[in-house]
């Protein structure tokens, strides 16, 4: 499975809040296949200001002070694989307009709901990409990879 592949490759994930809430909910009773054995066996780290350590779990810490850019510096300096942000539109959008991504993994969903949150900067920088890999999976989902050109 493709997300299983994406899963291997990561050392942490990173989420908001609301994210985070949605998934602590839900990912600690699945357990039993390799993509969900993988989801909860990975760290988590938290943006938000409204938690506290203590409101934690699923094998999860707060970014101190919520400070996300400052915390994903610190922690692209360490060796590893990689952290990867699911969800979370407005964490993903601060990590864009820094400069902090180094790759991005696209899931083009076979359906159009014409709304949803922004995930990409309103500031009109253009940001070049190059497709390293594009997959259809059996459901119709494009998985694209782009990175920094």
């Amino acid at each position: 499975m493709i997300s299983d592949e994406v899963l291997q490759s990561t050392d942490a994930l990173l989420f908001g809040r609301r994210t985070w809430q949605v998934m602590a909910a839900a990912w600690p009773t699945r357990a039993g296949d390799p993509f969900a054995d993988r989801m909860n066996a990975l760290p988590k780290y938290v943006a938000s200001r409204a938690l506290g350590a203590d409101d934690l779990t699923w094998n999860s810490t707060l970014l101190p002070g919520g400070d996300v850019l400052g915390a994903v510096r610190e922690l692209r300096e360490r060796d590893g694989k990689g952290l990867q942000v699911m969800g979370s539109a407005s964490v993903a959008r601060q990590l864009i307009e820094h400069d902090l991504v180094d790759e991005y993994r696209l899931m083009l969903e076979p359906i159009l709901l014409g709304g949803g949150k922004r995930v990409f900067p309103e500031t009109g920088q253009q940001r070049r990409l190059e497709l390293v890999s594009a997959t259809t999976t059996g459901t119709g989902v494009l998985m694209c990879t782009y990175r920094a050109a």
